[in-house]
């Protein structure tokens, strides 16, 4: 029960000039019996408390190694009222709430807010979600989280914590978890990160973090002593080049390649949903830091990055589990002779296959060109082969007719679903009378087979994948988030690829459209088992397909 003592008497004068709303909930807190973080909630949602009422607290301009305004606005001995000034780029660090019992928190932005589980070995993040605007969270004494401002609107937040059995400073002796140095800290003010030394009154030992509770830890430590050694201000005795270096090293791969076997199945699907996209997250964030350290991101050409790893993870997979070998398959069953053919190839990437043509089916090299779009890609299959930037759309056979066109990886299926049919018949007005054009394509079905998690050979670069199926247009699309993690150059580059689409047209349309283009005869095989598929069919197995079409 709540049995009020002297100390928690209403101060009516100090009370009196706040808003009506924050009267309100300090009323009630006063009045209600055994309060919980569920009471206080429902309380501070009752209020209907407004972002410009707590103005006057506000405290954008907080110095610089604060990690957000704090300012009090009601002290009642045996809770606090609180509003925090939450800049973009603004965090908390992890922390619990000192001898806080129960309170609540409203956030009047898009705050991001992380939950974590701790024992005493381990520290794990239980969720991170970022709020809508006015949501209200419950807060414990068993809760250690974390708030922050991922977005580029500032906001206030409301925050209250009590305890019965205090008489004052609810939040002292909290806990600040530092799991760059597995220290926890208490301390009596803010939950800032990278405390000034004077600030903490003491340690313990700090449970282990999983990787990717401590991947965003190290981030945004980074950034709070980055802005600081900006300002000649940093007073943690941390270095921000030691954290960087620590951040990126490979020493944590392991770690790494453990928290995925855990979460994924043998056929490289995750099997936790949260986990997944905790893990995508903070990769993510880690992603963009490391962009903003270097110089090696070309903005203009998203597959800048993905070009130097392509081949690992991508190309010579494909090559070796069905590309290869559907090339001789087409060799030999069409009569080809490549010695003799001359070979445009559309998309051709860094060349890979086009090099395979070469060195192992026979292809002369003067009688083979690649194009494609990117920039960073031509740029790696230059050392390869004859390529240059281009776009298929606006091959010209005017310019150029060839004896064989090639395009490999589903590549058309990049372009958007107005382009396909287009593409096609662009790709038929260079093929010579009497040449083939031979390529794969996926099927609409093809997300059951796509994995989550990539290997190279190596195994010292993984790529992660967050598939969904999108309507754009009343057009289907398989669109893919990807995030590669490589170690190659023995320190840990973790880029983030963004969004691919690709339209997923029936099979029978795709049959359709080279029908309509190719006047010679139309193949469709499975590009895996190489077996035909019948002309009504809508799948097969392996989910990806090579059509072969003639020119008469």
């Amino acid at each position: 029960m709540n049995t009020l003592t002297s100390h928690q008497s209403i101060d009516l004068e100090k009370v009196k000039k706040l808003p009506n709303s924050l009267q309100q909930i300090i009323q009630a807190i006063y009045e209600t019996e055994d309060l919980s973080p569920a009471r206080v909630k429902q309380i501070v949602k009752k209020a209907n408390v407004q972002e410009e009422e707590l103005m006057p607290w506000a405290d954008y301009d907080h110095p610089l190694e604060d990690c957000y305004g704090r300012k009090m606005v009601y002290d009642g001995g045996f809770f606090d009222m609180m509003v925090m000034s939450w800049n973009p780029g603004d965090f908390s660090a992890l922390h619990d709430h000192g001898y806080a019992q129960w309170g609540a928190v409203q956030a009047f932005g898009a705050a991001e807010h992380a939950i974590f589980w701790v024992q005493d070995t381990e520290i794990r993040t239980l969720s991170r979600q970022v709020m809508k605007a006015g949501q209200i969270v419950g807060v414990g004494h068993q809760l250690v989280h974390q708030m922050g401002n991922s977005g580029q609107e500032k906001y206030l937040s409301l925050h209250i914590y009590g305890n019965y059995d205090r008489e004052e400073s609810v939040t002292a002796d909290a806990r600040i978890f530092d799991l760059d140095d597995q220290d926890i800290h208490r301390a009596d003010g803010g939950a800032f990160f990278a405390l000034p030394l004077d600030q903490i009154k003491k340690r313990e030992a700090c449970p282990t973090p999983d990787f990717l509770t401590r991947l965003r830890h190290q981030v945004e430590l980074m950034r709070r002593v980055q802005q600081a050694e900006k300002a000649n201000q940093n007073q943690s005795g941390k270095s921000l080049e030691a954290l960087e270096n620590d951040l990126f090293d490979s020493k944590h791969w392991d770690s790494f390649v453990d928290d995925l076997e855990e979460h994924t199945n043998e056929k490289g699907h995750h099997n936790h949903s949260v986990f997944w996209k905790l893990l995508n997250w903070e990769l993510k964030e880690a992603a963009q830091l490391q962009s903003e350290l270097s110089a090696f991101e070309n903005k203009e050409d998203h597959f800048q990055t993905y070009a130097e790893l392509y081949d690992d993870v991508i190309g010579q997979p494909c090559l070796d589990g069905f590309m290869g070998q559907y090339m001789r398959f087409f060799i030999e069953k069409y009569g080809i002779d490549f010695g003799n053919t001359t070979l445009l190839s559309i998309g051709c990437g860094t060349g890979l296959m086009e090099q395979f043509m070469v060195d192992e089916l026979g292809m002369n090299t003067d009688n083979l060109y690649g194009i494609d779009i990117s920039e960073a890609m031509v740029k790696v299959a230059q050392t390869r082969i004859n390529a240059e930037v281009g776009n298929a759309l606006e091959l010209d056979p005017a310019i150029r007719m060839w004896d064989l066109t090639f395009c490999g990886l589903n590549v058309f299926q990049y372009l958007d679903h107005q382009f396909l049919q287009k593409v096609i018949h662009q790709v038929a007005k260079i093929t010579k009378p009497g040449g083939y054009f031979f390529g794969d394509f996926i099927t609409p079905d093809h997300i059951r087979w796509y994995p989550n998690v990539m290997h190279s050979t190596s195994g010292d670069i993984i790529s992660l994948r967050s598939p969904e199926l999108i309507e754009k247009d009343n057009y289907m699309y398989q669109c893919s988030t990807i995030v590669n993690v490589s170690k190659k150059t023995g320190k840990m580059r973790i880029t983030n690829e963004g969004r691919h689409e690709r339209f997923l047209p029936p099979l029978r349309k795709v049959r359709q459209l080279f029908e309509e283009a190719f006047d010679g005869g139309v193949d469709v095989y499975d590009a895996v088992s190489l077996q035909p598929i019948p002309e009504d069919a809508d799948t097969c197995t392996s989910t990806r397909y090579l059509v072969v079409a003639k020119r008469k």
